[in-house]
């Protein structure tokens, strides 16, 4: 870390500055110097590095901000002149903004072909470990209780499926090399897959075995790349060890002020050491199959016992690992390391009888009919596990509870779906690639008729002719049907007019009253049909939780019919009654055209996948953003090999910044103060950040000298839901909240009339600030009230017109550091004097 500042990272050019106004932007990585409101020029890095820094205004551009200006004067092309000049710092306040951006999602490159290739990777591996994030969320979402009792089963149950999340990404990869590359690519001594670099030809005079041998390395080296990875990003994020310096704290505390919330490496690192290892024992058991169908079942059934064995001891190891800050820390770091070299042993075991045993003829087709049955059995087991979380018990109202109390079931569903059309792009895409001239559809069809004199190759001319396994087809085909289904039932109810205006109270419609003469009433005025469609659009894109509830339940249905489908199209005809038979065959006629088709409208998909990671420029949103913002913000408890938890360095960041302030002696009498300000999920941050310095030596001192400012967040209807014992009412002092209504005019209509009616009253708050404002507007797509829904001390509504600048334009999520409430609301908590128009 670097800085220029002076003793304890104290900038020399604000000394008779005694308050200090902290900025920390949202998830969109807006830029220090937006985040300032200055032009890029005019700002500095005050301490930091490409992860996270804090910047201030340079010298000059304060200066010029604080200024004296006559009203009107230098400020034409302006459409309010009272408007403050934009970036000016009031006396007595000395601003930062701290960026955290390079912590999630990405960092956008500067540029040079270089730094596009870098984004490339960047977008693709987001893209990779996106199911891991989405699941490792489900940890944090059940009812979670703060101290350790009774509580290792549900973890350990989702710590367990999260494993078998790892191992579906694993049968993705392995179905590529080991069975489409490795035993459909070759035709006796002849590579006919044309797509593939010619050095592969080379292999077409080992055996069958042999390749498939050497592709068995393939997913194991994916594994170990996302192993090294997201392990050498823990190292970079994970410094609250080494920052903070907590008091103990009683097992009642909110889990955010417990020290061990932020400190969780050594239990995550063997939590990934055991993904590493069930991978492993994984491709084990799968080069066990490979070996039976080279005719050596001899070798291939203990292979087959001895990985499973190993895999089921994995389990275990993952299901005792405790990550969650109310667990025992009890697990041995030797038993993990043992289970993880016994896998790497029967791994190799494999590899060489495979690779070096006698050279017997591999079968194609009884090789890809044992995988099949490994993956559906595999997504099976998935599923059931998710199945298994619906039970979980809830012993408050779930109607303030995200999804109904059914949130693990959720986040567990979204990383399953995900990750399970993910493992079907990735073999439907190689696989017509593969295929050369031939349509998508034809991976789906009936394998060949096999000649039994050469069952290691279909032993045909031509063109190559991949199959890809049984259940990637059956699910594409039926989650198109189910995803039409629930996007037609989503745009009906989406297409329903909006209209938020009764819900905005008198005295929210006072600010924005302003008298006839004032400019900003007129701009009012001419932009009122625009305000009212961006409130009505605003209000639609508030419907996360029924969109995704409703997508989740068409996905789940459609893995329950696949898996039906799926099995019945590898079960031999000969164990079957006539009955299924017949039925079977009904199915596989009326659905092998739709599956063709489905296949052809995938690959699009796919492709259309690959051109936005490839040409996307670095404003591209990533799929499902608004899950990677919920998901890193937690540590990864759950998952270890997802994205990294970017709270666990962002937090003692700024955290250890207060102190540095606090502590420094103040230039007037008094002592210093600090106005913390948060825009989006930087709120999260905030309070997270709170909750760290309340558990310092001076924490009680701290807390009445540190008031939070926030604006456009989502603490009360997304994260007080989805996480209660993280950030929900007891923990941040809100109302709880019922779900929006997918069907309502106004969606937060029935959590309206609950507070009104006394159904849901506040909770006393243990955020440690001596006060805290938000402010929200009605045009903001991602922004909320964060006390309650009908006005109360805590929240303020915003101008939803900006007059400042040379055009009057319609805010929504951004600019709320420009308006005239937000001004008001830093005067109030930096106890500053009034300010005089046109003044900072």
């Amino acid at each position: 870390m670097t800085h220029n500042d002076g003793e304890a990272g104290m900038p020399e050019n604000t000394a008779a500055d005694d308050v200090l106004e902290l900025r920390i932007h949202g998830v969109n990585n807006m830029p220090p110097y937006e985040l300032l409101d200055l032009d890029k020029a005019d700002t500095e890095l005050l301490m930091g590095d490409p992860l996270g820094s804090f910047w201030q205004p340079t010298a000059d551009a304060l200066h010029r901000g604080r200024q004296p200006q006559v009203e009107g004067i230098g400020r034409r092309g302006v459409v309010d002149p009272s408007e403050s000049p934009r970036g000016s710092v009031p006396p007595g306040i000395h601003r930062e903004a701290y960026s955290w951006g390079g912590m999630v999602r990405t960092m956008p490159p500067d540029g040079g072909k270089g730094g596009a290739i870098l984004a490339v990777l960047a977008r693709a591996c987001w893209t990779l470990v996106l199911p891991f994030s989405m699941a490792n969320a489900g940890i944090w979402a059940w009812q979670l209780p703060t101290d350790h009792a009774g509580a290792r089963f549900r973890s350990g149950l989702i710590r367990i499926f999260c494993v078998f999340l790892t191992l579906l990404l694993v049968m993705s990869f392995a179905s590529v090399a080991m069975d489409m590359i490795a035993a459909q690519c070759f035709r006796g001594s002849r590579l006919v897959c044309t797509a593939l670099p010619e050095v592969l030809s080379s292999t077409a005079r080992w055996s069958g075995a042999q390749r498939v041998a050497a592709g068995s390395l393939v997913p194991i080296a994916v594994v170990i790349a996302l192993f090294v990875v997201t392990g050498g990003a823990r190292l970079r994020y994970n410094v609250a060890g080494s920052i903070l310096k907590p008091t103990a704290q009683d097992d009642g505390e909110p889990l955010l002020g417990q020290p061990r919330f932020w400190q969780t490496r050594s239990e995550t690192h063997r939590l990934a050491i055991t993904h590493l290892a069930s991978a492993i024992a994984f491709v084990a058991m799968l080069c066990g199959a490979a070996l039976i169908a080279a005719q050596l079942p001899g070798a291939g059934i203990p292979v087959i016992v001895v990985s499973a064995l190993v895999l089921l001891i994995a389990l275990v190891q993952a299901y005792l690992t405790d990550t969650m800050p109310f667990e025992r820390v009890d697990a041995s770091p030797r038993a993990t390391v043992t289970v993880l070299g016994a896998a790497v042993a029967v791994y190799l075991v494999a590899a060489i009888v495979l690779g070096f045993g006698p050279h017997t003829v591999l079968d194609g087709y009884a090789l890809r009919q044992a995988f099949n049955w490994v993956m559906v059995t595999t997504v099976l087991v998935a599923a059931l596990l998710i199945a298994a979380t619906l039970f979980f018990r809830v012993s408050v109202d779930r109607r303030f509870r995200a999804w109904h109390g059914f949130g693990p079931a959720v986040f567990l569903s979204m990383g399953f779906h995900v990750g399970l059309i993910w493992s079907s792009l990735v073999n439907v895409l190689i696989g017509n690639w593969l295929n050369g001239a031939r349509s998508a559809a034809s991976l789906a069809r009936e394998a060949p008729v096999v000649d039994p004199r050469c069952l290691e190759a279909y032993c045909r001319t031509g063109n190559p002719d991949i199959r890809i396994g049984t259940f990637y087809p059956w699910l594409l085909g039926i989650l198109l049907i189910a995803l039409i289904v629930v996007l037609v039932y989503l745009a009906i109810g989406l297409s329903f007019r909006r209209d938020v205006d009764d819900r905005l109270e008198h005295e929210e419609r006072a600010n924005l009253t302003l008298p006839p003469t004032e400019p900003r009433s007129s701009l009012q005025g001419r932009l009122a049909g625009e305000v009212a469609s961006k409130r009505a659009a605003a209000a639609r894109f508030h419907l996360v939780e029924p969109v995704l509830g409703a997508l989740m339940i068409g996905a789940g249905v459609a893995v329950i019919l696949t898996l039906g489908a799926a099995y019945g199209s590898i079960l031999p005809l000969g164990d079957m009654p006539p009955w299924v038979i017949a039925y079977r065959a009904f199915v596989v006629h009326f659905m092998a055209l739709w599956i063709g088709l489905s296949l052809a409208t995938w690959a699009v998909i796919g492709l259309a996948v690959i051109a936005g990671l490839v040409f996307g420029g670095s404003k591209v949103v990533r799929p499902l953003g608004l899950i990677w913002d919920l998901a890193c913000f937690l540590p990864t408890a759950g998952h270890p090999l997802g994205a990294p938890c970017y709270t666990e360095r962002a937090v003692p960041e700024v955290t250890r910044r207060m102190m540095w302030w606090l502590d420094a002696p103040a230039q007037h009498p008094g002592q210093r103060r600090i106005v913390l300000v948060a825009h989006s999920m930087g709120g999260v941050v905030a309070a997270s950040a709170l909750f760290a310095l309340g558990n310092e030596r001076n924490g009680d001192d701290y807390r009445e000298r540190v008031t939070l400012l926030t604006f456009g967040v989502q603490l009360r209807p997304y994260f007080g839901r989805f996480f209660p014992e993280v950030l929900g009412p007891g923990v941040i002092g809100t109302v709880p909240c019922r779900a929006p209504r997918l069907w309502a005019r106004d969606p937060w209509r029935s959590d309206r009339d609950s507070v009104r009616s006394g159904r849901a009253v506040a909770v006393p708050s243990a955020l440690p600030t001596s006060k805290w404002i938000s402010l929200w507007r009605a045009t903001d797509y991602l922004g909320f009230p964060a006390g309650s829904t009908i006005p109360n001390d805590r929240d303020r509504y915003a101008q939803e017109v900006d007059a400042g600048g040379y055009v009057g334009a319609v805010d929504t999520h951004s600019s709320y550091m420009r308006t005239p409430v937000y001004r008001s609301a830093l005067g109030e908590l930096a106890k500053l004097p009034p300010r005089a128009p046109g003044a900072p």
